[in-house]
């Protein structure tokens, strides 16, 4: 298990920032309806979204690889691109 401490965010912070950036661009019935897709995503697959955060921290953790860019892993436009970017491919 991670320590959550080293990271800007924590899991559950990591979960909700990229369910609300998600969801930013819907309202009213097509909110419901991608709410409703979410929670069954995360309910069918509850280590999916674990995943993404474990390897977001192995990026943050490894400016080696990835360079000075790593530390911004945990912002929204790097959130949007990957962890959003996947959550959507999987709801459709």
């Amino acid at each position: 298990m991670l320590n959550e401490e080293n990271y800007p965010m924590t899991y559950k912070e990591y979960e909700k920032r990229v369910v609300e950036l998600l969801l930013e661009d819907y309202e009213g019935e097509t909110l419901e309806l991608m709410v409703g897709r979410i929670d069954d995503i995360l309910s069918e697959s509850p280590n999916f979204m674990e995943q993404l955060y474990g390897y977001d921290c192995f990026t943050y953790d490894s400016p080696h690889i990835y360079g000075d860019t790593c530390k911004k892993v945990f912002e929204n436009n790097f959130l949007r691109q990957t962890p959003v970017a996947q959550l959507r491919l999987l709801i459709g």
